[in-house]
């Protein structure tokens, strides 16, 4: 499987229009369009393979499951290990060398500097497919992250959609303007062009599908159909989800990252996902075993997986309040909704990076009961990337 799957959506839905407008007669065009199935992509960012409960987690996520068990799971759809290339290839259908993001920008290395395919954008050399779409007469929408490029010319609006809410950056706090770097210490938010600040209560999962619906509902009536992108930043560090659900998943985490990747390749190969005698990838080799990890220690790495399952939890509510949103307005059964994840889960500890390390002691407060909350920025360790990783290898 490969980000083609797209594309042939985008031909087709094409292919559809061509046939719609040669047939003027006797029936109108317009009222062929909207037989054309709508298409809903949803990314999730940095989510593992195991981390959905229908592929093995324990997180609760039952409007994602319900989804996944009504249609298809792919156990072998591969992507790019980075944010960017992935985004890259899922727009353009096409390596992420053509579309110009041959790695991450952070990753560039000197002798890939400047060269073609390391432009660090999406290059003018791929069409997107809200191109394609929106020349065949799709709506098309974008709400959550970009990462494609930071310039006006390079915007989602550049690329194919009309209606538009983006982060620009690779991620950002998941309640502030805050950035995720000493280089990029605050992120841009872009309205249909227009720089906006962010609201007083914002959580990115809940105001990226609110912005979304809204841009839906703006357009009700309309006889094209619809090309929508829901690109969330959850599960992506900083770790950050509201106080009520990290206390629901308190404590249940105290058994440790070993436990908890055991028993997830267990309950996958019992849904089905893979075959009984599957080969599973050793343990992590720096990794420590969680039996010899300080008490202290401990209680950490269980806040933060917390965290992370309460940012998953908070991400399946908001994917059911738009499957709510499909179905009461009739559009739920001519929609192709396609749920990925754009990498694995993230396993590199970035309180312990160099360079990270004096700018998180100067600007936030990492003490245990704070984990979770705005002013905090902890990431997933890689036991847990790991074990949400089930049998695959590493993070």
């Amino acid at each position: 499987m490969s980000f083609n799957l797209l594309r042939s959506l985008a031909i087709l839905g094409l292919a559809a229009c061509s046939c719609s407008c040669a047939e003027r007669d006797p029936t109108p065009a317009s009222d062929n369009l909207d037989k054309r199935p709508n298409i809903l992509l949803i990314v999730a960012d940095d989510l593992g393979f195991t981390d959905l409960g229908s592929f093995g987690g324990e997180i609760e996520t039952p409007k994602l499951d319900a989804l996944a068990h009504s249609g298809l799971r792919l156990a072998n759809f591969h992507t790019s290990p980075l944010c960017a290339p992935t985004r890259a290839m899922l727009m353009s259908g096409t390596d992420d060398h053509p579309a110009g993001l041959g790695t991450q920008e952070n990753l560039v290395t000197d002798k890939q500097r400047g060269k073609p395919g390391y432009e660090q954008h999406m290059t003018d050399k791929v069409v997107s497919v809200a191109t394609l779409l929106r020349d065949g007469r799709y709506r098309t929408y974008l709400s959550g992250k970009w990462h494609l490029g930071l310039t006006p010319a390079l915007s989602p609006g550049a690329r194919g959609f009309e209606r538009w809410f983006a982060l620009l950056q690779g991620g950002g706090s998941h309640f502030d303007e805050s950035g995720i770097s000493p280089r990029d210490p605050m992120v841009t938010y872009l309205d249909q062009g227009e720089k906006v600040s962010l609201p007083e209560d914002y959580y990115s999962s809940d105001f990226f599908t609110s912005r979304l619906i809204d841009m839906l509902v703006a357009d009700t009536g309309q006889k094209q159909p619809f090309f929508a992108f829901l690109s969330f930043t959850a599960s992506h560090w900083p770790l950050h989800a509201p106080d009520e659900l990290i206390d629901k998943y308190a404590a249940r985490y105290d058994d440790g990252y070993d436990v908890l990747r055991q028993r997830r390749i267990e309950r996958a190969i019992e849904l089905g996902l893979f075959e009984p005698d599957i080969s599973v990838s050793p343990t992590v080799t720096h990794l420590a075993p969680w039996s010899d990890l300080a008490p202290d220690q401990r209680t950490l790495e269980s806040r933060k997986m917390a965290v992370y399952a309460a940012m998953i939890d908070r991400l399946d509510w908001n994917v059911g309040r738009l499957v709510d949103f499909l179905e009461q307005s009739g559009l739920q059964d001519n929609t192709v909704v396609i749920f990925i994840s754009d990498n694995g889960a993230e396993g590199t500890l970035m309180e312990a990076y160099p360079s990270f390390v004096p700018w998180l002691a100067e600007n936030y407060d990492n003490r245990l009961e704070n984990i979770g909350r705005q002013g905090s920025f902890a990431s997933l360790s890689p036991g847990w990337a790991h074990a949400a990783n089930g049998p695959l290898r590493q993070y």
